[in-house]
């Protein structure tokens, strides 16, 4: 798997509107608008384990989606709303499927398993997962319930896979989806763009963390 810095702060601009050009593209309308009130903040695992660059697992645009996390978080927190944060561990059962297909481990004892220090993390819920979803086998849902919450902006790493299909589970569950084009990442664009084009056509609005703000 080819691996690219696609994301910089210097193509941000261009990229972003690329992407929602592309949004638009397999959505001409939304089924659903944006209300703070009732949407809570997901970051998907910025875990040292993708963030560090001395990580086999490090997403090289990754740097790039942080500052628009730490936007989004704060925004967040002045309005007292709910951020969630994940962090991925494997399972310890040798039987597990996502063991079987990456023969990769995230165990909770190592240190890269923990929230990268260059996210805000300081207030909010983390809870652990072991498997692409934050819905699947988490007390996620039941969470956003207690909190009321109908609304999920989607944030983290990787695009195509854990923030992809917490999207589309969401979704199912009975939440309304904003997926964040600018703060979520993965190995490379294509895969990036990949998602945009599946989450726009049937399963949430794809939007920008300025979008989102300006929103409120």
């Amino acid at each position: 798997m080819e691996k690219v810095h696609y994301l910089t702060l210097s193509n941000r601009k261009e990229k972003i509107d690329e992407w929602l050009s592309i949004s638009r593209e397999s959505k001409s309308y939304q089924p659903f608008k944006f209300d703070i009130n009732k949407a809570a903040l997901l970051v998907l695992d910025m875990q040292d384990f993708f963030v560090k660059h001395d990580s086999h697992a490090n997403v090289p645009s990754i740097e790039s989606i942080i500052p628009t996390i730490n936007n989004l978080i704060s925004f967040m927190k002045d309005r007292r709303r709910p951020i969630i944060y994940t962090k991925h561990i494997t399972s310890e059962n040798p039987e597990d499927l996502m063991k079987k297909w990456w023969k990769d481990v995230i165990s909770s004892d190592d240190e890269q398993s923990e929230i990268s220090q260059k996210i805000d993390s300081g207030k909010g819920i983390i809870i652990s997962k072991d498997s692409y979803s934050a819905f699947n086998n988490t007390d996620l849902k039941r969470i956003l319930g207690k909190l009321s919450v109908e609304q999920v902006i989607i944030t983290g790493v990787m695009t195509h896979l854990c923030c992809e299909t917490t999207a589309r589970d969401a979704l199912m569950n009975g939440f309304e989806v904003f997926f964040v084009v600018d703060g979520t990442a993965t190995f490379n664009e294509e895969l990036h763009i990949g998602t945009i084009r599946a989450i726009s056509h049937g399963f949430g609005i794809c939007l920008s963390s300025e979008e989102i703000i300006g929103e409120e």
